[in-house]
């Protein structure tokens, strides 16, 4: 292992030894004001330069200015919400000399796009970008009911949203979700946000105040070609506000029911070429309650159910409670910014597992991080740390009290804890310029480096076994080049080479045609191959001795499982995880037409391989089938029969690869402007499933656990209805949701079809810089109602189904207010 690290160390070295020398010759500067029609500043518009990564926000008046640019001739672009995108005549630039310019914005126009950077690591036009993407700009994040960012995902195309508690989310992309999902990869400023221990996302952990985002991307599909292994159905970006472009003081103060309390601020300011930001938040509510029963083996053959609310005292605790909070400090050096921040949060509430839930008590997460930007250069160096506290897990909570029902709830607790220490330590390097030799193509390479460091504190993973930590470190280098054959055509090529310590390269492409016919008009093609890599939980795992009778494993070796306990007779192979594979071909179109509307369409085809199954049972030393005793006994690759440290043969849960699946889809969005200041928007998806191959009993790995059709309809209002000096604003969202069977661990049942409504108005006061708006979640809701007998479902007994799906017996519908 340490020979495998020294390597991908020397193969960044060798990478970042190939850069070229920096040659900062005398660059120019071009400064100017955006306006409106009306001559007024327009703060927060984006301006761009095309054919590099400079770029900027306007300020306070519309003011704003690009430094360090080389000197020649440029196209500038300005672009902002509800108005009509401007591209001034070519500016040009001298050598020590300033280029000073007035941008006016037509009103008469829409909102389009804008600009994103995700879909290729550079700014580009949203239009033109080569793959499904959503940006999320602070209008619609104000706009949105709830002090929490992710009720703006609602919104987004392509995406399903699933509500897991008053504050937490999950969130997923065409279908094979989970209860312990990790298929979306979450990035915060440039830095993987992914929590080391299990591979999750960071998600409700992270450090970001909702005041301080400048912006989410969302881009949905494979991801990998550009992101690497976590990007398999996707990339969520946050964006943080930089402190010269978001001067000034924020304080956000909100109440709701349940007990809802939520205070944000966030300050920023600069002194000469010193910018620095402070932010925080706390948050506290009662989260919904609802109890799960589990059935627990106090001894083979004696199994003892038991709800959650029987438990005992303080077993679980449904408060929801957050404190987080960042500072950063950033010198800039003309149009570079040289960055340093740091942030950190504290959580409290329950978490959804595959296996019960996690009583979650003083979970930390925290970052570090530096970073230097030039408009061709971008260099990255961050650690960041998730650490559980004294959380532990329900279902081990219940199985030790059934075994020890007269110790206390602390000692209990004790029994139950899994202690984690997950630390992340990476650095990337990136690069972009135009190539003119070869019909000005715009090229973006980069490399990273990762290392996992994890500790469960000698009890739940392999660091048990060994007595060391867990380390693992991964290197990837990509790259992408798009290249205008002809004016309306643009060839985007794309790959990445990933090389992990736990498993084989794997090597990512993405190939696509961009056809332009007329400007913010683009059809494209894409092909792309991406994978989702084993979690450190699935290969590491390792508790012989989760209950009496059960020990669960990482499978990183494999196992073999035979009929007997003497190593003789019929044995079944479990090889070690590999990456699950996915390739997907994608056409799509953008379009602004009619000056009033955008459209977003894209179909999808997806061939997924080499599932990576839920944590499944692979030898049963107790079963008995008609009767007559049928037992399984597993060994590991060493071929020694496993024993828990009570000698006995245990029921063993692993990991493996299986089956193969191929879906179709679409997701639509359309965005229409009735006025510069309303909007209206709408998505759908639609997914469907052409073949799974999968071993009978083993369904649950290529479960879709996604609704087969989805939408919603939503509205935006702002600086409407003056009212002494200040104006109203406001959004809506309807979501509607068809039902789907969801099975996912100990996690199944049917999610019946629901309709829900989120509201938020406001009433802003630009001379005080303040705002007061109520927002309301689940307004009004539709669901599928349940049989007279309570049940609602019926088992599938259609021939080759899967039995265990269960299908709505009825059409009857309930609607209501919350």
């Amino acid at each position: 292992m340490r020979t495998r690290a020294v390597r991908q160390w020397l193969l960044l070295a060798a990478l970042v030894a190939l850069l070229p020398g920096a040659a900062w010759a005398q660059n120019g500067r071009i400064s100017g004001t955006v306006v409106g029609a009306d001559g007024r500043g327009i703060e927060g518009a984006q301006i761009s330069l095309e054919g590099t990564r400079l770029g900027s926000l306007s300020g306070s008046g519309g003011a704003f200015r690009l430094d360090d640019v080389p000197a020649g001739t440029y196209t500038l672009r300005v672009t902002y919400i509800g108005f009509r995108p401007a591209e001034l005549p070519p500016v040009r630039v001298g050598a020590g000399s300033e280029a000073r310019v007035t941008v006016e914005l037509s009103t008469e126009a829409v909102r389009l796009g804008g600009v994103v950077v995700s879909a290729a690591r550079r700014p580009q036009r949203i239009t033109e970008a080569p793959a499904t993407i959503t940006r999320i700009d602070p209008t619609v994040l104000d706009n949105t009911a709830g002090n929490n960012w992710t009720a703006a995902l609602k919104q987004v195309k392509g995406l399903d949203f699933i509500q897991v508690g008053m504050t937490s989310v999950a969130v997923n992309a065409r279908g094979f979700n989970s209860s312990f999902n990790n298929r979306m990869l979450m990035m915060e400023d440039g830095r993987i946000a992914v929590l080391p221990e299990n591979g999750l996302p960071v998600g409700q952990f992270t450090a970001i105040p909702k005041v301080d985002l400048a912006g989410i991307e969302v881009l949905v599909g494979p991801g990998a070609a550009l992101y690497g292994a976590d990007a398999s159905s996707g990339v969520i970006t946050l964006a943080t506000k930089d402190p010269r472009q978001f001067p000034g003081t924020t304080v956000e103060v909100t109440g709701g029911n349940r007990e809802y309390k939520n205070v944000q601020a966030r300050h920023a300011g600069v002194f000469g070429n010193l910018g620095y930001k402070v932010t925080g938040e706390w948050q506290d509510a009662q989260d919904w309650e609802n109890f799960l029963t589990y059935n627990i083996a106090v001894a083979p053959g004696n199994v003892v159910p038991m709800r959650e609310n029987d438990l005992g005292e303080n077993s679980i605790d449904w408060r929801s409670r957050v404190i987080r909070g960042s500072g950063t400090l950033a010198y800039y050096l003309g149009n570079s910014r040289l960055e340093f921040s740091a942030g950190a949060s504290e959580t409290d509430g329950v978490g959804q597992t595959n296996v019960g839930r996690n009583q979650l008590r003083g979970w930390q997460y925290n970052f570090a991080q530096a970073r230097f930007t030039t408009p061709n250069w971008f260099f990255n160096l961050y650690r960041t740390q998730s650490q559980s506290g004294e959380s532990f897990a329900i279902n081990r909570y219940a199985d030790a009290l059934a075994r020890n029902p007269t110790l206390s709830p602390d000692s209990l607790r004790k029994l139950s804890d899994w202690p984690s220490d997950g630390r992340m330590y990476a650095a990337e390097v990136q690069n972009n310029f135009s190539l003119p030799a070869l019909l000005n193509s715009q090229v973006v390479w980069g490399a990273q480096y990762r290392r996992d460091v994890v500790s469960s504190d000698r009890q739940w993973l392999s660091d048990r076994l060994t007595g060391q930590d867990i380390e693992i470190g991964q290197v990837g280098v990509y790259g992408q080049v798009e290249t205008p054959i002809i004016p309306a055509l643009n060839l985007v090529m794309a790959a990445r080479y990933d090389d992990h310590e736990n498993y084989e390269a794997q090597f990512s492409p993405k190939v696509g045609l961009v056809f332009k016919p007329t400007e913010d008009q683009a059809l494209r093609i894409t092909y792309n191959r991406a994978f989702k890599s084993p979690t450190t939980l699935q290969t590491n795992f390792h508790i012989p001795d989760w209950t009496a009778v059960i020990a669960i494993f990482g499978n990183r070796e494999g196992f073999t499982v035979r009929n007997n306990d003497a190593g003789t007779g019929d044995e079944t192979i479990y090889t070690p995880l590999v990456p699950e594979e996915n390739v997907t071909w994608e056409a799509g179109y953008k379009g602004v037409l009619a000056n009033r509307l955008f459209v977003d369409v894209a179909g999808y085809y997806s061939n997924y391989e080499n599932f990576l199954s839920p944590l499944v049972i692979i030898a049963n030393p107790f079963a008995v089938t008609s009767g007559t005793p049928t037992p399984t006994f597993a060994y590991n690759a060493q071929g020694e029969l496993i024993r828990n440290p009570a000698g006995l043969t245990p029921v063993t849960l692993t990991y493996f690869n299986l089956g193969k699946a191929r879906i179709y889809g679409t997701d639509a969005g359309i965005n229409y402007f009735v006025t510069p200041k309303i909007s209206l928007n709408s998505t759908v998806s639609v997914l469907r499933v052409d073949t799974v191959e999968v071993p009978a009993g083993r369904e649950e790995a290529t479960s879709i656990n996604a609704p087969n059709t989805k939408w919603t309809l939503g509205a935006n209002f702002n600086e409407i209805g003056r009212l002494a000096e200040g104006f109203f604003f406001g959004g809506l969202t309807a979501r509607h949701v068809n039902s789907y069977y969801f099975r996912s661990g100990i996690n199944m049942g049917m999610i019946p079809t629901f309709s829900t409504l989120d509201l938020t108005a406001g009433y802003r006061i630009p001379r005080w810089n303040t705002s007061f708006n109520v927002g309301l979640s689940n307004l009004f809701t539709c669901s599928q109602m349940l049989d007279e007998s309570g049940v609602g479902f019926k088992y599938n007994t259609t021939p080759g189904a899967d039995p265990f799906r269960r299908n709505p017996i009825n059409k009857e519908h309930e609607c209501g207010f919350g």
